[in-house]
């Protein structure tokens, strides 16, 4: 409970921090000079766009898509006061925090239901927040509408919102006052509360003046919105509280994987993920170089590490330039966003070290975009049978060879591998968790190179022993099991559809008290030199493999959803000491 108090202390102070926040505004400052357009672009449509006295005007025209009259300078924090009168008939908005690309650009987009997409802009097209301005018997002036990307996230429809629908002045000027800060939205049109909207999306951009598109509408083309008095007041906003980490980063120091980034993505109920691959990590990168991340199973409400949250793992944008991807997972179903990192990781022929249960590293439900990567898919997606263990590291989930925390299993190295720069200097290679069953001959061009022997317990199982009895020491073949043994590392090439060639290694292996073992770990490791190119650099002595610090595995097994509460474990345990 220790653990507990500290962080409730921790969380007790942050939100005293926040409370505290203060917006420091600076003065207000015209956004038009009543001269001339310096300082403002068109994007967009060809409407014209002139100037009348004090005025801005902008004229609609046939054949021509939205238009856009945008400030050069990118606003993030502001409060913004425009008046404007419109032509009935004509639909208008005022861009806030908007933007525009050279080339054309994926952006991902959340749901009001939380759902996530990924949505193309095209080159050229303004996309971002928009106070509408609305002259139909609608009247949604003054809701926020989602320009090129998402649409309505706040109009003004039911009766909390009849006031506002009511304010606007039809043929006549009307005053709008739009506060921006943080992630949070406001607008009231005429003195009267409009819009109301919480969004992160997009935190900066730039303002612009629309005129909206009227095709070949006869009635409509010549029309126009006039706009004055553009006062812009940024408001400063003080930094926010730090917030608890997702992940950890371990900086390589020197050695061979000097400048390579490794990420490790830790997400499995029993073995344990969340002690092993931070220390993984922390050997990849103070002993050999590497840059490591490691990526938890993390509950987005509480923050703690939470192995049996099966749902999000944040920090996988890391991917995105990645040289080594390590993974151990079970049975995850991630969201749209993170799952796509992994996808098109795996697309461009990243290379895999798998672990343990990855071979059934995720489980989506029938109909899921992702539900391909499931273990034992059969659906359509033929190259996807049995799902991301079998394609991509050579099995799916099959059985328990060994007698689950009775037997041990311990290395054999394949006859014609010997020389195999995977097992370079590996040494005695040991086990506590089983052996896993495996349908032989293992697919295309996988080759085998560690072979498992089970072992008798030779002692008797201790509570609270974290080896359950099993020692390093057993030596007992059971004979039923190993005719023939099964592979516990081996190596293989795999290919997505649509996407290159890549590598992997698997290892059944991989629980954290397996760790305890030093032919493990250097397995483990030279399996990283190897699947980055550096299989020369391994030294016949084989690969340094001294923990960094303390490492203390616990038992693998499942625990409970209390235990994980109880125990309040936070990514800040695994910085380097």
């Amino acid at each position: 409970m220790k653990l507990v108090n500290r962080w409730q202390i921790v969380t007790f102070c942050l939100s005293l921090i926040c409370i505290s926040t203060i917006h420091a505004e600076e003065p207000s400052v015209s956004l038009f000079n009543g001269k001339n357009l310096d300082g403002w672009v068109q994007h967009g449509g060809e409407a014209k766009y002139t100037i009348d006295g004090e005025t801005i005007v902008g004229t609609s025209v046939p054949d021509t898509p939205n238009s856009f009259l945008c400030t050069k300078k990118h606003y993030s924090n502001f409060i913004l006061e425009v008046e404007y009168k419109v032509d009935p008939g004509l639909n208008s908005g005022i861009q806030i925090r908007s933007n525009v690309y050279d080339e054309p650009r994926e952006v991902v987009t959340k749901t009001s239901s939380g759902q996530i997409k990924t949505k193309k802009v095209a080159a050229g097209r303004v996309h971002g927040y928009q106070v509408e301005i609305d002259t139909s018997d609608r009247a949604w002036s003054g809701g926020i509408y989602d320009e090129g990307r998402r649409g309505w996230l706040n109009n003004l429809e039911g009766d909390k919102n009849k006031a506002a629908r009511e304010a606007f002045k039809q043929n006549e000027w009307n005053h709008y006052k739009i506060q921006c800060i943080g992630d949070s939205i406001k607008t009231w049109i005429n003195g009267v509360a409009a819009a109301d909207l919480k969004d992160d999306m997009t935190d900066s951009g730039f303002i612009a003046l629309q005129v909206h598109g009227v095709g070949n509408n006869k009635g409509n083309i010549g029309k126009q919105i006039r706009w004055k008095n553009i006062k812009l007041q940024e408001v400063k906003v003080a930094a926010k509280a730090k917030q608890p980490k997702q992940f950890v980063e371990y900086k390589g120091k020197s050695g061979p994987g000097k400048g390579m980034k490794v990420v490790l993505i830790a997400g499995d109920e029993e073995y344990r993920s969340e002690e092993v691959l931070p220390q993984l990590g922390k050997i990849l990168s103070q002993r050999h170089g590497f840059d490591c991340r490691v990526c938890f199973p993390i509950d987005p409400k509480s923050g703690r590490i939470d192995a049996n949250y099966g749902g999000n793992i944040p920090g996988l944008e890391a991917l995105e330039d990645a040289d080594l991807m390590i993974i151990l997972t079970r049975f995850r179903a991630l969201p749209d966003e993170q799952m796509q990192y992994i996808d098109d990781y795996l697309k461009r022929g990243g290379p895999v070290l798998g672990m343990r249960t990855s071979t059934h590293g995720f489980n989506f439900p029938g109909g899921s975009k992702w539900s391909h990567y499931s273990n034992g898919y059969n659906g359509d997606k033929e190259a996807w049978k049995d799902g991301f263990g079998r394609l991509v590291l050579g099995e799916k989930w099959i059985s328990h060879h060994g007698q689950h925390k009775s037997q041990s299993a311990r290395g054999v190295i394949v006859e014609d591998q010997k020389e195999s720069p995977i097992v370079r200097g590996v040494g005695d290679i040991w086990a506590p968790s089983d052996v896993y069953g495996v349908r032989l001959p293992l697919p295309g061009d996988s080759q085998p190179i560690v072979l498992g022997q089970v072992v008798n317990r030779a002692g008797e199982r201790v509570k609270g022993d974290i080896l359950y009895g099993m020692r390093d020491t057993d030596t007992e073949p059971d004979d039923s099991k190993n005719n023939p043994m099964m592979p516990v590392v081996w190596s293989k090439s795999f290919e997505l559809p649509k996407g290159k060639k890549g590598n992997s290694i698997n290892t059944t292996m991989g629980a954290s008290t397996d760790f305890l073992n030093e032919g493990v770990r250097r397995l483990l490791v030279n399996s990283a030199y190897v699947l980055t190119g550096l299989a020369e650099e391994i030294p016949k002595s084989g690969t340094n493999v001294e923990f960094v610090g303390k490492f203390s595995p616990t038992a693998f097994e499942f625990r409970s959803g209390e235990y994980w509460v109880e125990r309040d474990m936070r990514v800040e345990e695994h910085l380097l000491e």
